[in-house]
């Protein structure tokens, strides 16, 4: 059963999914993660099977998850490999970008909108389903791609105007519809997330609709993304590069703590990791916190080459202070209460051990164009900037770490192929030069990048002084017009 991480309650994972956000503010997470019997059996699974497992412990009110395995993981989303896993002596990537946007976050979100109508179903859910959402790049084209022209289903998505990259832009629109729209917005990614945030414990009143989120503040993003975690590890075991019981470690590019928290949750459910690397960019509100126990986000907030990760509030980290402080609600519904109204909190000296699961490491803009340049001089493998900031940490660390290590690789290299480029240095644009940088490695460049590059659009931008008055007058518009 579900809770709230600032109060006591006794939910559905089908009511979590279908609300996003707890009333009081809070995340929905399950009271404990004991019993998921993790054993060699695994071995055989496939990765739907995998993740029939995964689903089936989180989903105490869903009869059949089966169908809802099918109808995210199909060819037409996942045309080869849903997951691929690259390895170099003690290092392997876990490629993570093979769906439809080329980003990890497809990993869930191919999968939440059938959760979303499956919930509705069980729960004889009367109204129809108004998603907001906010993104720093990767989450709003993977959200709209997922919940397009999905029955009873609107998908709003805000994201900071200068915070992402062309291409990402480009690919958020391209994907609106007519149940799914992006909104550009001064600003960066808290201010949206923030918004949406407040939305969702407004008085807003709607007829027709029922506020949720596609963000990972809302469960049904984070369990999904604990299946390639336990899939990577049986994959090499399988492969004969560990055994069954050997400890591994894992290094995740980080910003709003969903990702890396999947692989605590994981570790918590059985699987055998040792560290897990919190790796950051310039924005190094984790890196601090994970060494000084203090989260301080009264800081510069910077633009960098990893914009999905220029973040400074991380929403689940909150989800993460529930589980060390042994679910006391009160404990955390403090710290955010300092957040909010201080920018900082400071976790209490009794759970600093509790964080010794983790390492942190952050990664200069300067250092992310090196780092690609050194994975591709060493194993002839590209990476994008988001990987090479797992990579560089990985680098830095590796003498702190015991065993395999794998660096989540969250997406294409092509997405970000200005930042790429640097490392070549060619002088075509565009999809030319993403042609001449996939003929240099000798990768394939997936179609859907034409589409989206040659794709023409109108760039609306709310000025930041009316982003909520904005936003308020298009949900109106959309409960009264849909």
């Amino acid at each position: 059963m579900y809770t709230s991480t600032r109060r006591k309650l006794d939910l559905n994972a089908s009511n979590c999914i279908l609300k996003g956000i707890s009333d009081d503010g809070g995340l929905f997470i399950v009271n404990s993660f004991n019993d998921f019997n993790f054993n060699e059996s695994f071995l055989s699974k496939s990765y739907k099977e995998v993740a029939e497992n995964v689903l089936k412990y989180f989903l105490n009110d869903f009869k059949d998850v089966n169908k809802i395995i099918e109808g995210a993981y199909n060819k037409n989303n996942f045309k080869n490999e849903i997951v691929e896993i690259k390895s170099f002596d003690k290092l392997s990537f876990l490629e993570l970008f093979h769906g439809p946007t080329l980003a990890f976050k497809d990993m869930a979100l191919t999968v939440l909108p059938h959760l979303m109508v499956e919930s509705k179903k069980i729960s004889n859910f009367p109204k129809k389903t108004l998603i907001l959402t906010a993104t720093s790049g990767d989450t709003g084209g993977a959200a709209l791609s997922g919940f397009k022209d999905v029955d009873n289903v609107f998908i709003v998505v805000l994201y900071p105007t200068n915070g992402v990259s062309n291409f990402q832009a480009s690919q958020m629109q391209y994907y609106t519809g007519k149940n799914a729209i992006a909104v550009s917005v001064e600003g960066n990614f808290d201010d949206c997330q923030n918004l949406v945030k407040k939305v969702f414990t407004s008085d807003i009143k709607l007829n027709n609709y029922e506020l949720s989120s596609a963000n990972s503040i809302n469960i049904g993003r984070l369990i999904p993304q604990i299946i390639y975690y336990f899939y990577s590890y049986l994959n090499l075991v399988n492969k004969g590069e560990i055994k069954f019981g050997d400890k591994i470690n894992y290094v995740v590019p980080t910003g709003n703590f969903g990702n890396i928290l999947a692989c605590y949750i994981a570790k918590q459910m059985g699987l055998y990791i040792d560290k897990i690397v919190c790796a950051s960019n310039e924005n190094n509100v984790l890196t601090d916190f994970f060494k000084t126990y203090t989260y301080d986000k009264n800081r510069e907030f910077y633009l960098t080459n990893s914009p999905a990760m220029d973040i400074l509030i991380s929403s689940n980290l909150e989800r993460l202070l529930y589980i060390i402080t042994n679910n006391n609600e009160t404990l955390v519904s403090t710290l955010m209460n300092d957040l909010k109204e201080t920018g900082k909190f400071t976790l209490p000296r009794l759970y600093h051990d509790k964080l010794n699961d983790f390492l942190a490491y952050s990664v200069s803009k300067e250092d992310t164009v090196k780092a690609i340049k050194n994975c591709y001089d060493k194993y002839n493998y590209l990476i994008d900037p988001h990987t090479a900031v797992g990579y560089e940490a990985y680098e830095n660390l590796k003498d702190n770490l015991t065993g395999k290590t794998i660096v989540v690789s969250t997406a294409s290299p092509f997405k970000f192929v200005e930042t790429v480029n640097e490392v070549f240095n060619f002088q075509e644009e565009g999809l030319e030069l993403i042609e001449k940088i996939a003929n240099k490695v000798s990768m394939e460049v997936p179609a859907i990048l034409s589409d989206i590059y040659n794709y023409k659009y109108d760039k609306v931008v709310w000025k930041k002084s009316d982003m909520e008055s904005n936003l308020r007058k298009l949900i109106g518009e959309i409960d009264e017009n849909n």
